[in-house]
């Protein structure tokens, strides 16, 4: 297993081209690999975002030729910078492929870069179209589908609801169809499910051969397991239908004897199954409790983690249905959990009433 590192990188420029070319010169400055940039962006039609899309990967092909990074493009407007990416090195020399929309690492750990489909259709045929690309990728490399151990689903207007329901439970029925080819004894990937302005539906993948060798799902008892959500939470009243619940867990570990990370899935103000009704600060420090708790020594213990170990936050991205007070929330977080690398983003969070969400990478200290 490669060590991964993780870095948040910013740009001013008001000329988007100007900003995206600032942005790869930084990630190319780097001593380190790249492997995958994560553009977030204030994008407002599926159009512009094509358009936009087409531009990096141009750009990305120039600068880094045949050793292109993954690129991925969320329409999610950032808030501490005018064009913001979270890119992802790998610190060892390695054994790289690169393919047209992921690579591979040392025949063994899987990177993708932003899987979409943004057509005219409803977010769960969009859903289905990313999950069968998603399946040709891990076939042809000989992965199952349980070695996903990180998952980042960006999904258009999350909480609309439309004819065929709630755009976030289209998504999570097409998950668990998919999810359904194979079995998960080690449990569900670490992931989060959030709202975009626009680009249908956009999914991410890290994945680890026989990923049950090295990494543990971690549950946190502050919280439902979000794959055990009773109906009550994911009925709204306007589609009485059974729906399925989201699959995934609160975290993940993934390391060895000598280095482990955890992901942090998407987090929020959740205590059992049931949101806080509180303003965006108090949500805000509810959010850190769980992650707090989630990450502890003790709770990795708990949960059969091998080398259970202390953990500093590498990085943090966090999610606001709004963009008020969002500088007294990262300077609270920068002073109370020791986090230089945040990104902060305006998105819609799966609930209406939850209004942040924040995600992560813990690393051993």
């Amino acid at each position: 297993m490669v060590s991964l590192k993780y870095r948040i990188l910013q740009s001013n420029y008001a000329d988007s081209a100007l900003a995206e070319r600032d942005i790869l010169q930084q990630v190319e400055q780097s001593e380190f690999t790249p492997v995958r940039v994560a553009f977030f962006t204030d994008v407002a039609n599926n159009e512009d975002y094509l358009a936009q899309w087409e531009r990096i990967v141009s750009l990305c092909n120039e600068i880094f030729a045949n050793c292109r990074p993954m690129v991925v493009l969320v329409a999610q407007p950032p808030l501490n910078a005018r064009l913001l990416a979270e890119v992802t090195y790998v610190e060892d020399d390695c054994k790289i492929v690169y393919n047209n929309d992921y690579i591979v690492i040392n025949d063994c750990q899987i990177f993708s870069g932003g899987l979409f489909s943004a057509q005219d259709a409803s977010i769960g045929s969009k859903a289905e179209r990313v999950f069968e690309r998603l399946h040709e990728i891990l076939k042809t490399e000989g992965f199952a589908i349980n070695d996903i151990v990180r998952q980042w689903n960006y999904i258009e207007h999350i909480t609309h609801i439309s004819e065929q329901g709630q755009n976030y439970q289209q998504f999570n029925d097409a998950r668990s169809r998919f999810y359904e080819l194979t079995q998960w004894q080690n449990g569900y990937p670490a992931a989060t499910g959030i709202g975009a302005n626009c680009g249908g539906v956009v999914v991410v993948v890290d994945a680890i051969k026989q990923s049950d060798k090295c990494s543990r799902a971690i549950d946190n008892p502050l919280q439902l397991s979000a794959h055990s959500y009773t109906q009550k939470v994911l009925i709204d009243g306007q589609d009485p239908q059974k729906k399925t619940t989201p699959k995934f867990e609160r975290a993940r570990w993934v390391g060895d004897e000598n280095q482990g990370m955890i992901y942090i899935s998407g987090t929020a103000a959740i205590r059992g199954e049931n949101s806080l009704l509180a303003d965006v600060m108090q949500q805000g420090v509810v959010t850190m409790e769980n992650i707090e708790h989630l990450t502890s020594y003790e709770n990795q213990e708990f949960n059969g983690v091998p080398y259970p170990a202390k953990c500093e936050y590498e990085m943090m991205r966090v999610y606001l249905k709004s963009s008020d007070n969002w500088q007294q929330i990262s300077d609270w977080l920068k002073e109370n959990y020791h986090c230089e690398d945040v990104a902060i983003v305006v998105a819609d969070v799966c609930r209406a009433e939850l209004l942040i969400e924040i995600e992560g990478i813990a690393k051993r200290c």
